[in-house]
């Protein structure tokens, strides 16, 4: 449960952090004139909130294969792009400018999904890598004890 939760705030915190990123990036492109107060601060952690709803969700209790894996990723950014979407646009009319912003943030959540994904894989493989020189290196003082 604590890894869980530790892997949880991981992915919050990078997906945040890619969230400025794009509304930056977004921002500078779709709506270069806007600006804004302090209040937008805010925005980021709430999508990073609404964005690991998915995982906390769709959780799986044993050890899962490879394709497995990949089946659930989509489902959780599919997940994901659908509760901020509705979150950001739901009720509002659409119209074509709308739809191009829907769309940029459509894509642009499946990006940052995909960095956090590719992001905690690194930190992980990293984790793994370290334990396992640990364990070689303890397994060689214990064979030269001998």
């Amino acid at each position: 449960m604590k890894d869980r939760i530790k892997d949880i705030l991981g992915s919050f915190f990078i997906s945040v952090t890619l969230i400025n990123v794009a509304m930056l990036v977004l921002g500078s492109i779709l709506m270069p004139q806007q600006q804004f107060g302090y209040e937008v601060f805010i925005y980021p952690l709430i999508y990073g909130v609404i964005g690991i709803i998915p995982a906390v969700i769709v959780r799986e209790g044993r050890e899962l294969s490879v394709k497995q894996m990949i089946i659930r990723h989509v489902i959780q950014m599919l997940l994901t792009v659908v509760l901020l979407l509705a979150f950001m646009f739901g009720g509002r009319t659409v119209d074509r400018e709308l739809l191009i912003i829907a769309a940029s943030v459509a894509v642009s959540v499946m990006i940052i999904y995909a960095g956090v994904v590719v992001i905690s894989w690194f930190l992980d493989k990293k984790t793994a890598d370290r334990m396992t020189e640990d364990l070689i290196r303890f397994q060689e003082r214990q064979n030269s004890g001998l």
